[in-house]
């Protein structure tokens, strides 16, 4: 904008009449809205939020990228533990290979008496019923095939009596198999712990048998 002045007066002692046009007078205009005077402009609600909105892009660029690289960090470790469970696997089975078994030698110097008599206790006895299995097997196979009657009736002829009793009857053969039975449980157990006894009285003159002890290939 602009405001005109008087033109100034004729002075008495200028002694010449001067003429001067209307000189112009710049009036400053306003700053506009949300700019500050002198020329600099603050900042405004629409600047803020576009740097807002700027800040928070980056942020989160940032952290996609912070993620990106620790899940690729993760992947990494894994794989590493990976390949060395798998070469210390192939180390471990490598040097089993190699290694040749182990072998002990041991010397068995004493045997306890009474642990060998109850193992030939409940082994006497279980061969005692084995035996009676045997025996009423082998009977039953026999008496279908009918040798005992040809026996019985060959021993009737011999004699000439028919009235004579059976020579060979189950209760005979079963009989005559526990008698035998019982012998044998008593027997095995007197001649196990008996066994026991020497072995350690001979143990103590020679120092014992020595056995060797080796791992499975």
């Amino acid at each position: 904008m602009t405001q005109g002045y008087p033109p100034p007066a004729r002075g008495s002692n200028a002694g010449a009449e001067q003429d001067t046009a209307t000189l112009p007078k710049v009036v400053p205009s306003p700053p506009p809205p949300g700019q500050q005077p002198g020329g600099w402009s603050g900042p405004t609600t629409g600047s803020g939020a576009e740097d807002g909105s700027s800040g928070n892009g980056l942020g989160s660029r940032l952290a996609s990228k912070a993620s990106t690289a620790t899940a690729n960090a993760r992947g990494a470790m894994k794989t590493a533990a990976g390949e060395a469970e798998s070469r210390s696997g192939r180390n471990t089975r490598a040097a089993r290979g190699a290694r040749q078994p182990r072998r002990a030698r041991l010397t068995l110097s004493h045997v306890n008496v009474y642990s060998v008599f109850k193992f030939s206790c409940v082994l006497a006895i279980a061969l005692f019923f084995v035996w009676l299995i045997m025996v009423g097997v082998l009977y039953g196979i026999l008496d279908v095939a009918g040798v005992f009657d040809k026996v019985n009736e060959g021993v009737h002829t011999m004699i000439g009596d028919g009235k004579t009793n059976d020579l060979v009857t189950g209760s005979l053969v079963f009989g005559g198999a526990i008698i035998i039975g019982a012998v044998n449980i008593v027997l095995f157990i007197a001649l196990s712990t008996i066994g026991a006894m020497v072995y350690n009285l001979c143990a103590d003159l020679v120092g014992g048998a020595e056995v060797t002890l080796s791992e499975r290939e």
